[in-house]
């Protein structure tokens, strides 16, 4: 079975093929390369991540659609859900500190991560959660979604090198900071979960 992954994203692509290889599925994996996307980059502005995993859906079912490609088709969003800060950051996990950074440009572009460790700066509470909500379309438009979460807690301060994506540095998931998962211990977390219930849910139909 083919189906096409809407990122360019090269970790989740190699997270999505490692879970895929470990559970033997029977599944190619094909990337907006590998059908000709195009269209430049989708905006995302839907108010949840169901919203703005769907919105996503949309626009490459369109041009698979304009293309006579017959796929079925995944994508994802994700956000980092705060429980004392009301799930902030949540579906503006990607672009937290977007306004700061644009009034700042000296500001570094992973400011979003010193922004929120002030929010919660004499806070106890520091439970939160990553969720990944996964779309799955069929070629003629019908759809069916998927959550996979994972409950941590966000760190005092930043515990790794920093790097995309930069909430990884400070959230802490079963006693080790995220950011330092290895490939198979990734497997097991939210976007994995959410994607192996997809194709499950998928090979079923």
């Amino acid at each position: 079975m083919k189906v096409i992954f809407g990122t360019t994203n090269k970790r989740k692509v190699q997270d999505f093929q490692n879970l895929i290889k470990r559970f033997n599925m029977d599944v190619e994996v094909l990337s907006m390369d590998d059908i000709n996307w195009d269209r430049g980059e989708i905006e995302e502005d839907g108010s949840t991540i169901a919203e703005n995993s769907l919105i996503k859906a949309n626009a490459i079912h369109d041009f698979c659609v304009d293309h006579g490609i017959n796929y079925p088709i995944i994508t994802d969003d994700t956000g980092l859900f705060v429980e004392v800060l009301g799930d902030e950051p949540g579906v503006y996990t990607a672009r937290y500190a977007e306004e700061e950074i644009k009034n700042d440009p000296s500001l570094p572009k992973y400011y979003s991560i010193y922004k929120l460790l002030n929010k919660l700066k004499d806070v106890d509470n520091r439970n939160a959660s990553y969720i990944c909500c996964v779309t799955c379309m069929l070629s003629d438009g019908t759809y069916f979604q998927e959550y996979g979460e994972s409950k941590g807690t966000i760190t005092n301060d930043v515990m790794s090198e920093i790097k995309k994506p930069y909430f990884y540095a400070i959230f802490m998931l079963n006693g080790k900071i995220y950011s330092e998962y290895t490939d198979e211990e990734v497997i097991d977390t939210y976007r994995c979960v959410a994607l192996k219930n997809t194709l499950s849910k998928l090979n079923k139909n």
